[in-house]
């Protein structure tokens, strides 16, 4: 399945210094946030660290699904389906 993500401000991240960074993932069915967030480690590593610590969210860091936090969706175990969105929101992002 392919998952838009965005991730916003990610100069924060030490990702460039563009506005926001937009790629498509391919994931097999039934990926969750945390998969996303391993790939995305593996794309841009160390940046699982920024954003996750002791199996939960950095506060004031905050990943959205298709609009929704994930703090009321199911946290990193939320299911993604094909074509959903999902947005990274650092403390200067969006």
């Amino acid at each position: 399945m392919r998952v838009r993500v965005v991730i916003m401000a990610p100069l924060y991240f030490g990702l460039g210094s563009v506005d926001q960074i937009k790629l498509d993932l391919y994931l097999e069915d039934g990926a969750t946030i945390r998969d996303v967030v391993n790939k995305l480690n593996d794309i841009y590593p160390g940046f699982k660290n920024k954003i996750i610590f002791q199996d939960k969210i950095i506060e004031m860091h905050d990943i959205l699904v298709n609009g929704r936090s994930i703090d009321f969706l199911d946290g990193l175990n939320t299911r993604l389906k094909d074509g959903d969105v999902v947005v990274v929101v650092s403390p200067f992002g969006g």
